[in-house]
C-alpha cells in the first residue's frame, strides 16, 4: 500500500502544479512508483476543450487521467458544481484514492487553491478542503511563493492546518531566486518559526523542458536526496 500526500498552497496560482511535477519527477527518479491525482478541477479552456492542470499533467509529466471531478466554470469547486448542477460524492473520491495507493508507492494529491477552499455546499455548512484531507487521513505539503508576503501566508496557513489537526510535512517555495535577499530571509525566517524542511524551485523560462532536468540535478545532491527521503519515506528507501 502506497502513501498519499496532499499538495496545497497558500493561495491560488502560486505554483502547486509545477511543485507537484517537481516532486513527481524527483520521487520517480528515486525508484518510487509515483502518480498524480487531482480530485477537483475547474475552469474548462474553451479554445482547446481541456482543463489546464490535467492537460499539464498529461503533456509535461505524462500522467493521463489524473482527474476525477471536472467542472467547466472557473470558480471554487463548490460553486462550479452548483452552477453545473453536479452532485459530488466524496466517498467515491476517497475510494479512487485508495485504488491509486494500491497501485503506486506515492500518490501526490493536488488540491484546488488552499486549505480553506469549499468543495461542497451543504444545507447548513460547507465541506472544505481541510475536511477532505482529514477524511483521507493524509499529510500535506505546503507550497508558497518565495517573495514578499510569504512569511505571513505560510504562518497563517500552518496555524490553520494545526488548528484542524492537519500535518504539514514540508514546505516548497516556488519562483525562488538564490541571489534575492528577501527570498533567502523569508525562507530562513519561516523555517526558524515552523521548524519544517523546505525545498526551493526556481522560475522556469520553459517549464516543459526544464522541470525534469531540474529534478534530476536535485537528485544528484546528497542533502536533497536525504531530505526528500525523510519527508516522503521517513528516512528509508
Amino acid at each position: 500500500m502506497g502513501k498519499s500526500f496532499f499538495i496545497t498552497g497558500t493561495g491560488t496560482d502560486i505554483g502547486k502544479t509545477i511543485s507537484t511535477g517537481f516532486l513527481y519527477f524527483s520521487l520517480n527518479k528515486l525508484g518510487l512508483s509515483t502518480t498524480v491525482f487531482k480530485p477537483f478541477q475547474t475552469g474548462l479552456i474553451e479554445q482547446t476543450q481541456t482543463y489546464p492542470d490535467l492537460d499539464w499533467f498529461s503533456s509535461v509529466i505524462g500522467v493521463e487521467n489524473a482527474g476525477f471531478y471536472t467542472f467547466e466554470p472557473e470558480t471554487s469547486p463548490h460553486l462550479a458544481a452548483k452552477l453545473q448542477g453536479a452532485e459530488v460524492n466524496i466517498e467515491a473520491v476517497l475510494q479512487r484514492l485508495k485504488e491509486l495507493e494500491q497501485a503506486h508507492d506515492v500518490v501526490l494529491v493536488e488540491g484546488a487553491g488552499g486549505l480553506a477552499v469549499p468543495l461542497i455546499e451543504r444545507e447548513d455548512d460547507f465541506y472544505m478542503t481541510k475536511d477532505f484531507i482529514k477524511d483521507a487521513n493524509i499529510p500535506a505539503i505546503l507550497v508558497s511563493p518565495s517573495g514578499l508576503g510569504s512569511i505571513h501566508d505560510v504562518l497563517t496557513t500552518n496555524e490553520y492546518a494545526q488548528h484542524y489537526g492537519i500535518s504539514i510535512q514540508s514546505l516548497i517555495f516556488n519562483r525562488y531566486e538564490e541571489k534575492n535577499a528577501i527570498h533567502q530571509n523569508n525562507i530562513e525566517t519561516i523555517q526558524r518559526i515552523v521548524q519544517l524542511p523546505a525545498f526551493t524551485i526556481p522560475f522556469f523560462k520553459d517549464v516543459k523542458n526544464e522541470i525534469e532536468r531540474f529534478s534530476e540535478s536535485c537528485i544528484q545532491s546528497e542533502s536533497f536526496e536525504k531530505q526528500i527521503k525523510e519527508v516522503f519515506l521517513h528516512g528509508t528507501l
